[in-house]
């Protein structure tokens, strides 16, 4: 299973197998990430260019060279379009990515550090290469364990986190949906917002009300807990945007020992479905609630959306499992 996170950094310094270098067709070097990685490495980066790529590299392609001085095994050049030369096919920006990750599977890596290809002098706007970076490495199968983006400022090192991070909530709610079908009525979700407004986190309880409601049992709730802090871990495992609903929902049960399927709640099962359809139209979270306000008047579809689904039904009289 892939992991996949962010991290502010230098490309140059990083102890992984492999690491990314956004090139140009020619593989001599050049300026920007390319050249800090040259100068890095050393001479014998360059040698190897030249025999491997003595015409160059094409556009949306990757090849590999020994990584000389640097902490890494190998360098893999990959070579972006250039959108302010008019190459604005964003089908090759994401191949650099693809490419890049078979040329690793080819090589036995398993982690791998890569650059924000085509963000600087060739001009594209940070939104698109962060969505094409993104589509890039996660819609790529690989045996790559770790797939790491580096990045020199703070912002954008955040920004795609959140990228990367954000359809692992999605594939929990999801994975929720999956346990209804399978006759777990009782399973409910209690998404939320850090106080400081920064992480999505969300509750999803077993066969107890959650803590705090007046029914729920002594020994407390049966309960996993998930931050957006925590990237793509889960309940023990790792959730991307490639793992299934229906994995994500046996992660659950084996987080959730001793929980039984209640078919008896179809009115919540009805709501839930709804409520996750309004999720993925809109390709926002939901938020039930949040520790500096006061109650919201439904759940929010979007964290200051003002777009809210009405919340969900009476919780059924319960008697403990």
């Amino acid at each position: 299973m892939t992991s996949f996170n962010s991290e502010v950094g230098d490309i140059t310094t990083q102890r992984v197998d492999a690491i990314v270098n956004a090139a140009s067709t020619a593989m001599r070097g050049g300026a920007g990430v390319d050249g800090a990685i040259h100068r890095a490495g050393g001479p014998a980066i360059l040698r190897d260019c030249i025999a491997r790529f003595p015409r160059g590299l094409a556009t949306g392609d990757a090849g590999w060279t020994t990584a000389g001085d640097l902490p890494a095994r190998w360098v893999i050049h990959t070579v972006g379009p250039n959108y302010s030369r008019g190459n604005t096919d964003g089908r090759l920006l994401e191949s650099c990515y693809r490419r890049a990750l078979e040329v690793a599977d080819e090589l036995g890596a398993r982690s791998i550090a890569f650059p924000l290809v085509g963000s600087g002098a060739y001009g594209w706007s940070l939104e698109e290469a962060i969505k094409l970076a993104v589509d890039g490495v996660t819609l790529t199968p690989t045996a790559v364990e770790e797939v790491r983006f580096v990045h020199p400022q703070a912002i954008t090192a955040g920004r795609l986190s959140w990228e990367l991070t954000k359809f692992t909530p999605l594939r929990i709610l999801q994975g929720i949906a999956v346990l209804h079908e399978r006759g777990y009525h009782r399973i409910r979700a209690y998404p939320g917002m850090s106080p400081s407004g920064i992480y999505w986190r969300v509750t999803v309880a077993g066969n107890e009300p959650p803590l705090g409601d007046p029914r729920s049992g002594p020994g407390g709730v049966t309960r996993i807990d998930y931050t957006s802090g925590a990237l793509t871990q889960f309940a023990g495992g790792v959730v991307t945007r490639l793992t299934r609903p229906n994995d994500v929902a046996d992660l659950m049960l084996e987080a959730l020992p001793g929980v039984q399927p209640h078919r008896d709640d179809p009115a919540y099962v009805d709501w839930y479905a709804g409520m996750l359809y309004q999720t993925e139209l809109m390709n926002r979270l939901p938020v039930s609630f949040s520790d500096d306000l006061e109650q919201l008047p439904g759940w929010e579809i979007g964290w200051g959306s003002h777009h809210y689904y009405p919340r969900p039904p009476a919780i059924p009289d319960f008697t403990p499992s």
